[in-house]
């Protein structure tokens, strides 16, 4: 006989049973078995009974053999006398279509609260009735039952931290026993049961906690998320500075999400940049906001202190000009710099460059259409595969408005213009293909052969080799780069304006001509013609022709000179961040000069940051830069300061370093956690709740901190006891 046996307990009196067999029953707990066969009829078809009404109702049993639910209480408790009229307690119940009411009901009965006082008190010292056996339950068994408990809930913990990390779906459709596929996290516990005694014995034998239902599923990745979260808080809250990075993006469930990434430097001088989370932002999406979720995330971090940095990216952070979210920002945190992403500056520049022009929009839509019809049919992929190896069978993309995508496709379609003109051929005249792909390919040959295309793709390409580079730039560059990256602004700005020449236009157009021939001339209105149109023909013609070649030379000025002048305006704002320079370790030994020590820039950092005692400051930079023991990167300067203990020799210094290394250069970070919430949204898991959703995100974008912490032996604990105190368990988790 098991101890949780209902049938058995229908049989014998509880209350009449030996200690033992009693500590033994209440031990192995409410029996919480698949009641596959209990159904109810509903409308034309049933009703089946889900086993998260075992979390939801914490009293509630079930009977595998009578496929009926009881009152775990009330089987032990229950007057003999009283037990007839209680249908949970005798005969079980099993009418699902008013569970929830019957439930509720019964919840509320005075017989029902009784037993559960009864079984809540049960063993407790003090207790009249019990008082005899309390001395049988040692705290020596008892800590040995939590540490299986404990050790089976870890199997559990390694399971779903394994699926976080990798992004991996957790469940299926159906993850009843008997189906062929149970989801990932059932069947991946199943497979560690294989090789594991003591997690295969508990799943054969549990009664009350399996721990594979998707609300055990849940509280597991949220305890997971809570530790990571409680790791990082705390090294933030010491971190002298902070910055906050925002971006957004419509994501796959066509929500507009908004990632907050903050970063810091940790105690031990190491840059640190933590994911806060996704916060939907659809509506409303005005700068106050968006505004009030940024500083909602970073509220506990003291940011009207702290907060010395803000950088947005995306539509709806970046629209408001002088009056946009940084500046709500800025009236509420004084210190927070408002910080272009240089990265997004180029992005912008491109974007901002061609916006107005109305060709240039229509090319990047033809662009476009090209990537679209070869990365939506796998069959059309594989045929560009054939036709060309080298093109791997698509044309490479991107989002919108990651501009440095574009300029993939515009290579790939320049340098494999000839096998994407034989593959159209082929199509269009090879059966088996269906009317649309025949008509796609027609109109996309024909672009193919269009001027104006040729001589934009030539263009672009162009442009997109001087910019190419200096997106690479700002993309990896270390933080306190500013100075190259202004040196390198400066280099582009003038190899764009070397490329507004004649020269330059007619070598672009002369190859659009050897591609496809002269343009077509403008049409002009049809009217009645006589006999001077006759005669003025020839000389009409070849105006035509003039006017045709200024009109693509003009238009080629225009794209050349929107995107200097944007780019002269956006980058202009470099100099407030100008004092990045009195750290610039390859000046170091030219500032020790008397007259070399940078002045300005210290009266820049003073006026921006008034977290600085200028004097010492001073003196502390000086002895920096004569001695050559300092002549590092802030990085590598930084640690030495810490490893060495001189951080309290130089504490304006050091203050400085983590000022300087907290400013962030690009929100690259941000942007790649926008890849992570659209691999966590995909199928089956695109339907999952929000929390959820930024705890799995949580875990897999700071893996770094999870490797951190695995390090130590406490991770896993720590896991266990936050998922044992967020709410009461079936099972004890807890040590006595």
């Amino acid at each position: 006989m098991e101890g949780g046996d209902l049938e058995f307990l229908m049989k014998n009196s509880f209350t009449k049973l030996p200690p033992k067999q009693q500590l033994q029953i209440i031990a192995d707990g409410r029996p919480t078995p698949q009641l596959e066969n209990l159904r109810s009829e509903r409308g034309k078809g049933f009703r089946s009974f889900k086993e998260d009404n075992y979390v939801r109702t914490e009293w509630l049993a079930g009977s595998a053999k009578l496929q009926k639910l009881f009152c775990w209480p009330c089987m032990l408790f229950d007057r003999d006398e009283c037990r007839l009229n209680n249908p949970w307690a005798s005969c079980g119940f099993a009418d699902l279509g008013n569970l929830s009411r019957a439930l509720e009901r019964h919840s509320k009965s005075k017989n029902h609260i009784d037993c559960s006082v009864k079984l809540k008190y049960f063993g407790r010292a003090g207790s009249d009735k019990t008082s005899d056996v309390s001395g049988g339950i040692s705290r020596q068994t008892h800590n040995e039952q939590v540490r299986k408990n404990r050790d089976v809930l870890r199997r559990h913990v390694v399971a779903a931290l394994y699926l976080a990390r990798q992004e991996q779906v957790f469940g299926g459709h159906n993850e009843r026993s008997g189906t062929t596929n149970r989801g990932n996290f059932v069947e991946f516990v199943h497979s560690f049961a294989e090789l594991d005694s003591t997690l295969a014995d508990h799943l054969q034998t549990s009664a009350m906690f399996t721990g594979l239902c998707s609300t055990i599923q849940n509280d597991i990745v949220e305890s997971i998320a809570a530790v990571i979260h409680k790791q990082t808080e705390m090294e933030i809250k010491t971190s002298p500075f902070i910055a906050v990075q925002v971006d957004d993006i419509s994501s796959i469930s066509n929500k507009r999400q908004l990632a907050a990434i903050v970063r810091y430097v940790d105690g031990k001088g190491s840059v640190c940049e933590h994911f806060l989370g996704f916060y939907d932002v659809s509506s409303p999406r005005d700068a106050k906001a968006v505004a009030a979720v940024a500083m909602q995330a970073i509220k506990m971090y003291n940011p009207k202190v702290k907060l010395v940095c803000q950088t947005y990216d995306g539509g709806c952070c970046m629209s408001g000009g002088q009056g946009g979210v940084q500046a709500v920002v800025k009236s509420q945190c004084p210190n927070a710099l408002f910080i272009h992403c240089y990265a997004h500056e180029l992005n912008h520049v491109l974007a901002q460059g061609t916006k107005v022009i109305q060709a240039a929009r229509l090319f990047f839509a033809d662009v476009d259409s090209f990537r679209c019809f070869f990365s939506q049919s796998r069959k059309r992929s594989a045929f560009l595969y054939e036709v060309d190896h080298s093109a791997r069978g698509t044309i490479p993309g991107g989002p919108a408005m990651r501009w440095n995508f574009k300029s993939r496709p515009i290579y790939a379609i320049h340098e494999g213009r000839v096998s994407l003109m034989a593959a159209f051929d082929r199509i269009m005249v090879e059966p088996g293909w269906d009317k649309e792909t025949i008509a796609l390919s027609m109109a996309l040959k024909h672009r193919l052969e269009d001027f104006d295309f040729c001589f934009l793709i030539g263009v672009f390409q162009t442009i997109f080799s001087v910019t190419e580079p200096l997106l690479q730039v700002l993309q990896s560059m270390w933080t306190v780069d500013i100075k190259r990256c202004q040196e390198c602004v400066k280099d582009k700005l003038g190899v764009i304006a070397s490329l507004r020449t004649d020269e330059s236009f007619s070598g672009l157009y002369d190859k659009a001509v050897q591609l496809v021939g002269e343009p077509a001339p403008p049409r002009r209105k049809r009217r009645r013609r006589n006999c001077d149109d006759m005669e003025q023909g020839l000389n009409q013609h070849q105006d035509a022709e003039l006017k045709t070649l200024t009109s693509f030379r003009q238009l080629y000025y225009q794209i050349l000179d929107s995107i200097a002048e944007h780019m002269t305006q956006r980058f202009a704002d470099m100099e407030r961040i100008s004092f990045f320079r009195l750290l610039e370790h390859t000046l170091f030994e030219y500032f020790c000069k008397p007259i070399a020590f940078p002045i300005k820039e210290l009266a820049q950092l003073i006026k921006t940051y008034p977290y600085f005692e200028e004097p010492r400051l001073r003196k502390e930079l000086r002895a920096l830069y004569t001695n050559t023991i300092f002549h590092k990167s802030p990085p590598d300067l930084l640690r030495l300061l810490i490893e060495d203990g001189l951080k309290n020799s130089f504490p304006e210094v050091t203050k400085l370093l983590k000022l300087v290394l907290t400013i962030p250069a690009t929100s690259t970070t941000a942007e790649r956690s926008f890849s992570c919430l659209e691999r966590t949204e995909m199928y089956l898991r695109n339907t999952c709740g929000e929390d959820r959703l930024v705890n799995l995100a949580q875990i897999s974008i700071n893996s770094a901190v999870v490797d951190e912490l695995k390090a130590s032996e406490h991770f896993y604990d720590a896991v266990i006891d936050h998922f044992a105190n967020v709410k009461g368990r079936q099972m004890e988790f807890n040590f006595k």
